[in-house]
C-alpha cells in the first residue's frame, strides 16, 4: 500500500472519531514515511492527531513514542529523547509494561549511539528484562530499529571493502546493542566476538569494557 492510500485510510478513520484506530493508522503511516525518509511527513501527521488524544494517556503515550521515533531516525536525538521522556512518564502512570520496555529499548540504543556506554547499559538492562513482543502500537519504533541494523550492516560492508578496521568496528559494535534488544542473540555473539577482537587490535579499551557489560546482559537471557 502506498503513502497516499495509507494517508487516505487514516483520514477516513479519523473522520469517524475512532481514536484507537486513528492512532494505529497514524503509526502505520509514519512508519511507511520513515521507510522512504519522509520524516517531516511522519512528524506532521503525528502532530496533527496529537490533540485528538489529549485526554487519553495510553494513546497520547503511543503518539509521543512515534514522534520520538521519527526524530530519532531523522538523527535529531535530543528532540527524540524529549518525546521519549514524556512517553515513558505516561506509560509509567498507567503501568503499561510493554510501553515502558519499548521506550527503554530505544533510549538505551540512543545512548549507545552516543557512546555513553555506561548509561546505555544501565537502561538496556531494564529493557532486556522485558518480554520480546512486537506490540503493534510500536510498529514505527521497531521498524526504526530494524532499519538501523540494515544501515549498520551496510557500513560494516563498506568498512570491509576498504579493509579499514576502525570503520568496521564502529558500526559493528553499534549494531551489537540492537541485536540484544531485538532478541537476535544468534547475530549478537559473532558481532561481539569480532568487535572485541578488533577493539583489542586497535586498543579501544572503552569498547572492550562496554562489550563485557553487553555480554553479561546477553548471558542473563
Amino acid at each position: 500500500m502506498n503513502l497516499a492510500q495509507l494517508q487516505e485510510n487514516l483520514e477516513a478513520v479519523r473522520s469517524k472519531g475512532d481514536k484507537f484506530e486513528t492512532v494505529e493508522k497514524a503509526v502505520e503511516y509514519a512508519n511507511a514515511c520513515q521507510q522512504v525518509r519522509k520524516y517531516e511527513a511522519a512528524i506532521a501527521c503525528l502532530n496533527k492527531i496529537l490533540p485528538d488524544v489529549e485526554e487519553d494517556t495510553s494513546l497520547r503515550a503511543v503518539v509521543k513514542t512515534a514522534l520520538g521515533t521519527a526524530f530519532w531516525e531523522k538523527a535529531q536525538l535530543q528532540k527524540a529523547l524529549n518525546h521519549f521522556e514524556e512517553a515513558l512518564k505516561l506509560f509509567k502512570e498507567i503501568d503499561d509494561k510493554q510501553g515502558i520496555y519499548a521506550i527503554l529499548s530505544i533510549v538505551g540504543i540512543t545512548f549507545w549511539r552516543k557512546c555513553d556506554w555506561e548509561k546505555a547499559l544501565e537502561i538496556l538492562k531494564d529493557a532486556h528484562n522485558g518480554e520480546k513482543i512486537r506490540d503493534k502500537r510500536f510498529t514505527s519504533l521497531y521498524g526504526a530499529l530494524d532499519r538501523g541494523i540494515d544501515t549498520l550492516k551496510n557500513r560494516v560492508r563498506m568498512g570491509r571493502e576498504l579493509q579499514d578496521s576502525l570503520k568496521i568496528l564502529q558500526p559493528l559494535f553499534s549494531s551489537s546493542a540492537l541485536y540484544l534488544i531485538t532478541g537476535n542473540l544468534g547475530e549478537l555473539k559473532p558481532c561481539l566476538d569480532e568487535s572485541v577482537s578488533l577493539a583489542e587490535q586497535l586498543g579501544k579499551t572503552d569498547i572492550l569494557s562496554a562489550a563485557k557489560g553487553l555480554t553479561r546482559l546477553a548471558d542473563s537471557a
